[in-house]
């Protein structure tokens, strides 16, 4: 950007306007009574760009305990890992879903636009797109 003929830079912080965003749509209070309670939870970032919202959002604000955020560092060439959450690539979440520890569970692609959601029943849901 440009202010009075002068390049200036800003940074921002992504994850805590995304966060902010977040608690706009959705009741975080609510949310976070409920994930307090029995629902135990487990998300996959992947390794990718999605990690530190998850972390900030799931953790930091709604309450999870710190292992209900899974591979959440984004790392280059995503670990070695393919960053696609279908069956094939999220099979150690479902691996560990099906040990009936979780009732939900959910696994992000490398660049955060799709997800794929999975409950203790069972019910697998790929999602093309998710989008705020």
């Amino acid at each position: 950007m440009f202010l009075d003929g002068q390049f200036v830079l800003e940074i921002i912080d992504s994850v805590a306007d995304y966060a902010a965003l977040m608690k706009e749509i959705f009741d975080f209070e609510l949310l976070r009574k409920f994930l307090g309670g029995e629902f135990r939870i487990l998300i996959d970032a992947m390794s990718g760009v999605m990690g530190p919202y998850a972390k900030r959002i799931f953790c930091e604000e709604l309450g999870a305990p710190v292992e209900s955020v899974i591979r959440s560092e984004p790392l280059e060439n995503f670990g070695g890992g393919h960053p696609d959450p279908n069956l094939t690539y999220a099979a150690d979440l479902v691996n560990v879903l099906r040990k009936g520890e979780h009732d939900f569970g959910a696994a992000f692609d490398g660049d955060g636009v799709n997800a794929e959601r999975v409950w203790s029943l069972f019910c697998f849901l790929s999602s093309p797109r998710i989008g705020i």
